[in-house]
């Protein structure tokens, strides 16, 4: 009947207290505010606990033949006139090749926990669900191909080693891909049909798709809670965590009468990252620990809390076109910890040190003078952004007869379907985010063009080392970022 947003929950249930509730709710987003929202739900419909314990069920979503035995218990009468509420947690529903990266970073999750057997599972049911075949992705495919088929972004192309060795893990043990089924059109259909009247379906998830046929089935007969939080690396991405973190924060200090100085929030932001439920346990600890004391401060969170956040990638390639060494160390570190392969890390170096040099060659041209390093963000994504998107049109154009060549067809072929061109030497690959972008342009003045060549080579040798050499690998990146960010001075 309606989309909400989360933060009007109470008004919601306030409303229906008059009134029945819905046959059916979908809550998605950030899954402590799902869980937070299905308990208001859950307590607003039945506010006896020990009912609850009899007329509200779990099942998860992970198996085959799940879905099938919640609408056949949904469609069954309760014996007593009371209501019932089911929840299909986890739903995978929505999952489509557009929208599978949440669904696939938990299979990651599982597999990196060492968890071979669960991480099979949910691999090959997301694959028959998208209709692939392990053949399909198979240990000897390229990369490239299997990134294609599963649609993986740009930023975690190179993060393809893993998926291919659970697929081999699923082919040795002859693991076959389920039969594919259309659970959604299922649901779809026994939804519209409805269910008794005292039946009540909550459906939770981290990742819908509001082009499906179902979510407006779900929208038009029931309720649905928008619980989803901005969760990219960019700027408008961060902000948005950092002030819904900020209110969360002022919430939950409240109940306590404690307040937190802007320091001591900033500390915590930077160790946990935005991680809802770290966030909250690293609050309460703090409580704790404040005991009488109404202001937490920067000196509380260094006494009691330890780093969480994994660092982003970003992090590190941000800290290396500074040619910030301690930085780059640190993060070259952090991500070694936190289960990142040392080639992972070479690759993220190389292609950043590749993006710089691009953008040499795009100041290199007549229309690069237009930029300069104390221009504003303002006159770089009015003027500079225009400049940079001809720039990179002209270069796919010239990828495009490069690779016709290679296959000897140096006439433009016709075709019915051009087969689009992906690379990563775009400078800016979405145009409409152009503040990355800036900031890789005042980075790139801290090299010369001959710098950025030697950073090359000194990452080929690397290369090299690592894959014959035996070396520990801490070793031979932390020798690498020494001479990029240090010596590239003696180098030239």
């Amino acid at each position: 009947m309606s989309e909400i947003n989360y933060q009007s929950i109470k008004e919601y249930i306030h409303e229906r207290s008059n009134s029945s509730f819905d046959p059916i709710y979908l809550i998605f987003g950030e899954s402590f505010l799902v869980h937070q929202i299905t308990r208001d739900l859950l307590n607003a419909i039945i506010p006896d606990q020990a009912r609850q314990k009899h007329n509200y069920e779990v099942v998860n979503h992970r198996e085959e033949g799940q879905l099938a035995d919640v609408i056949e218990r949904m469609n069954t009468y309760s014996f007593f006139s009371e209501k019932k509420i089911m929840e299909l947690r986890d739903a995978t529903v929505f999952v489509a090749a557009q929208n599978q990266g949440g669904f696939l970073q938990k299979v990651k999750q599982s597999y990196e926990n060492n968890d071979f057997e669960k991480a099979a599972k949910k691999f090959l049911n997301l694959l028959s669900r998208l209709q692939i075949d392990l053949s399909d992705i198979s240990p000897n495919i390229s990369d490239g191909i299997i990134a294609d088929k599963l649609n993986i972004s740009e930023d975690q192309a190179n993060d393809i080693d893993w998926i291919k060795k659970l697929c081999a893990y699923c082919l040795e043990r002859n693991l076959p891909v389920p039969e594919s089924g259309d659970d959604a059109e299922r649901l779809k259909n026994a939804i519209e049909h409805g269910f008794p009247k005292n039946n009540i379906l909550f459906i939770s998830t981290d990742t819908i798709d509001k082009r499906k046929a179902l979510y407006k089935t779900i929208k038009k007969i029931g309720t649905v809670f928008d619980c989803s939080i901005a969760r990219g690396n960019r700027k408008s991405d961060i902000d948005a965590q950092r002030r819904f973190l900020q209110q969360h924060m002022r919430q939950l200090l409240k109940k306590h009468h404690k307040q937190m100085d802007g320091q001591a929030f900033e500390l915590i932001f930077k160790m946990t990252g935005f991680d809802l439920r770290a966030f909250t346990a690293n609050l309460e600890k703090l409580v704790d620990y404040a005991k009488d004391r109404n202001q937490i401060t920067k000196n509380d969170v260094h006494a009691v809390l330890i780093r969480t956040r994994q660092d982003p990638i970003y992090e590190l390639t941000g800290a290396l076109s500074e040619r910030d060494t301690l930085k780059t160390l640190h993060y070259m570190s952090s991500l070694l910890s936190s289960g990142f392969h040392y080639l992972q890390i070479l690759t993220a170096m190389t292609n950043q040190i590749r993006k710089l040099l691009v953008i040499k060659g795009f100041l290199e041209i007549s229309n690069g003078s237009n930029w300069h390093p104390g221009i504003s963000y303002g006159q770089f994504r009015q003027t500079i952004i225009p400049l940079i998107s001809e720039y990179d049109k002209k270069l796919i154009e010239k990828i495009g007869y490069h690779q016709n060549a290679l296959k000897g067809k140096l006439e433009p072929q016709e075709s019915k379907k051009k087969k689009k061109i992906s690379t990563d030497l775009m400078l800016a690959k979405n145009p409409n985010n152009p503040y990355p972008v800036f900031q890789q342009f005042l980075r790139s003045k801290k090299y010369t063009k001959k710098e950025l060549f030697t950073a090359f080579e000194i990452l080929s040798h690397a290369d090299v080392k690592l894959k014959t050499t035996g070396q520990a690998p801490e070793v031979v990146l932390e020798e690498a970022i020494f001479k990029i960010c240090s010596d590239l001075d003696h180098n030239k």
